[in-house]
């Protein structure tokens, strides 16, 4: 039987994550994505439904800055 949990991020149904393989460390949940934004991880693996979140918040969250934006400032020399 497999297990699901929908993924959302700030009211975003973003897909579900749902248990595919139980190994050593217990079930890993692949991502079923849903919003096109996070088409990109369609199918990725994760070990919780947690980090399937954490990731796809990432991914919308870099959606939404403009190109060209440095995340970081490059050390001055």
């Amino acid at each position: 039987m497999h297990t699901s949990r929908p993924i959302e991020v700030e009211g975003r149904f973003l897909g579900v994550a749902v248990t595919h393989a139980a190994g050593q460390a217990g079930p890993a949940w692949r991502f079923i994505a849903t919003d096109p934004v996070v088409e990109d991880l369609d199918g990725a693996s994760f070990p919780s439904p947690a980090e399937a979140q954490r990731v796809a918040g990432l991914v919308v969250q870099r959606s939404r800055q403009p190109a060209g934006i440095l995340r970081r400032p490059l050390p001055l020399r």
